[in-house]
């Protein structure tokens, strides 16, 4: 195979000094190498920037940019705003890819305009698949964004996906938010014509206790549903049940949160009229119907407790665990 297309690797690295060397090493060793490999150090407090200098050192592929820390999507965004290659691939530094991950994503890229593989969830001590597709596929993209919106199988990550650097031209990641790749994955798919599932897992999504995907805050979940609610509001005037899929999403998110987690009054006073906002939205008739429709008949009970009885419900879920 010719390898005539570039493509940029971006890492956003931050105070990552312990999982770096085997997220480097895993892309410095891919069986493709027409690679351009943008290491962005986000003002890392500990040795990552070092490390990250040290590896550019070794091999001249790999580009280190430093700057002030501004958060994953800042850092993206730098990334993007250098690269040169004809396709961009996201890879988080505590993360790895296996070697022929490029390979076969741009094998396929002459099959549709992005390129998605399988993820597995990775510990210390095992790797497992995460649900996804069992065949290859070619969708359009708006069978992609049905799909997506549905939220079962094709999640929003953006780091299993191989992606034109056309793409960007436009479109940057939102800088000071959280769950990001909710607010761009969307955008992202309707800037494309075709995208091509693989089946098989190449991309190793570590799995660790401080992410802020696992540490259950009242801002994080209430970020979360902000992130949902932008994305409904970027579909507006689409499909009907875009709308009832998503307000079903946000209902799910801030009722698990209430039901299964403990949190400080503080957290609460704080967010006290979001939370009555939110409050309202989970009475309202609208979000019952699309949460009955399009949830399972466990999320559909959380949040009949949830819309009842709000932070309340955690004592009874205490007692019942025990």
């Amino acid at each position: 195979m010719k390898e005539e297309k570039m493509v940029s690797v971006i890492v956003p690295v931050y105070n990552i000094e312990q999982y770096l060397d085997r997220c480097i090493q895993s892309i410095v060793d891919q069986s493709y190498r027409n690679l351009e490999i943008i290491l962005v150090d986000d003002g890392s407090k500990d040795s990552s920037g070092k490390k990250a200098d040290s590896w550019s050192e070794q091999d001249s592929r790999i580009t280190v940019i430093h700057r002030t820390n501004g958060g994953l999507s800042a850092a993206r965004n730098s990334g993007i705003d250098v690269a040169k290659g004809d396709y961009l691939l996201f890879v988080d530094s505590d993360d790895w890819i296996h070697k022929d991950m490029v390979t076969f994503l741009i094998k396929n890229t002459a099959k549709a305009d992005m390129v998605c593989c399988g993820m597995l969830q990775a510990t210390d001590i095992e790797s497992t698949p995460m649900k996804w597709f069992k065949e290859e596929h070619i969708y359009s993209n708006m069978e992609a964004l049905d799909l997506l919106v549905e939220n079962k199988i094709f999640t929003s990550h953006v780091m299993r996906n191989l992606y034109p650097r056309s793409i960007f031209k436009d479109i940057r990641f939102p800088e000071g938010k959280v769950f990001e790749d909710i607010r761009i994955a969307h955008k992202i798919i309707m800037q494309i014509d075709s995208i091509c599932i693989l089946p098989e897992a190449y991309y190793y999504y570590y799995v660790r206790e401080d992410s802020i995907s696992n540490i259950v805050k009242l801002k994080n979940r209430i970020e979360w549903y902000h992130a949902l609610k932008q994305r409904a509001k970027d579909l507006e005037g689409m499909k009907k049940e875009y709308q009832e899929m998503i307000r079903a999403q946000m209902a799910v998110v801030i009722s698990l949160a209430m039901v299964q987690n403990t949190f400080l009054d503080e957290e609460k006073t704080q967010y006290k009229m979001e939370l009555k906002s939110i409050k309202k939205f989970l009475r309202e008739k609208e979000t019952k119907n699309a949460v009955k429709k399009y949830s399972s008949r466990a999320q559909y009970i959380y949040y009949r407790i949830a819309r009842i009885f709000s932070f309340q419900a955690n004592k009874g879920y205490r007692l019942i665990r025990g």
